[in-house]
């Protein structure tokens, strides 16, 4: 019999102070909300750290943080945060074979269906990890794993996506190259409170770290911000690549066609397209 106090959401110990209404994920055993922490990716790392040394069972998780200070995008680049902007990382198995290497296209392609669906809007996938609308970015992935000496891996994928910020907001800031959800017409309700969170982490929990059920090379057709003979360059860091895009390896690798030939990459960063 009830006292009159509210009663906690079906499946959560935490009453009102459940995060999304206490509701519970399919896949997700984990949900850990912090405050702000420099890294979510790097929080991530560590929980992997310690449960891998000593030798507990790591269940899929996810982290989300109110703010993150320091986050960090490939190559060790600078993730700066737009405020109200979404900044997660989730814990995913990273099981041996070569299944390893297309993780973080098959992840960039779950997301650039999922957003599209959920908020109603064309996100499209910049190889090998940037979330594009009309060319400009409203999200970005940075996946980084290891594997313990019995072959026993996990990956953590971090996640930014830009929530707020109109597209005068964003060109004030210099950010002109930048959208949000906000600034793509997305519908107010769908941005309000958890809303945009509780959509991402539906997404994720439906088959994050899952093989796609088609090739890559076809389900990347559909969601790439590259078309067929479009010119790119691409730096590896080392040196840069220029060709016409020829698609993706069925390992997620660029393929492009220079005047020296076809050239596969397995990394870099699109820097003109």
């Amino acid at each position: 019999m009830s006292n009159g106090a509210p009663l906690p959401p079906p499946g959560s110990p935490l009453g009102s102070l459940a995060p999304l209404g206490g509701r519970r994920f399919a896949r997700f055993h984990n949900l850990i909300l912090v405050a702000t922490t420099p890294s979510t990716n790097d929080l991530g790392r560590l929980i992997v750290e310690r449960m891998l040394a000593e030798s507990e069972e790591i269940r899929l998780t996810a982290i989300v943080a109110g703010e993150q200070t320091a986050g960090r995008g490939r190559a060790g680049r600078t993730w700066a945060s737009l405020p109200g902007a979404l900044a997660l990382s989730v814990i995913v198995p990273w099981p041996e074979g070569p299944g390893r290497v297309r993780l973080p296209i098959e992840t960039g392609i779950l997301l650039a269906n999922g957003l599209s669906s959920a908020f109603g809007i064309e996100v499209r996938l910049k190889w090998p990890n940037d979330l594009l609308v009309s060319r400009r970015k409203i999200g970005g992935l940075l996946i980084e794993a290891r594997s313990n000496d019995e072959g026993e891996g996990w990956a953590v994928i971090g996640l930014g996506l830009n929530v707020r910020g109109t597209r005068a907001d964003l060109d004030a800031k210099g950010l002109g190259e930048a959208t949000s959800l906000e600034a793509c017409g997305v519908a107010p309700t769908l941005l309000e409170g958890d809303a945009p969170l509780d959509a991402v982490l539906t997404i994720l929990d439906e088959r994050v770290g899952e093989p796609c059920d088609e090739p890559l090379p076809d389900a990347y057709r559909a969601v790439s911000a590259h078309a067929p003979g479009d010119l790119l360059t691409v730096a590896d860091g080392v040196r840069t690549h220029t060709g016409a895009f020829a698609g993706i390896t069925p390992d997620g690798f660029l393929r492009l066609a220079t005047k020296d030939g076809d050239e596969t990459l397995v990394s870099g960063d699109v820097v003109l397209f």
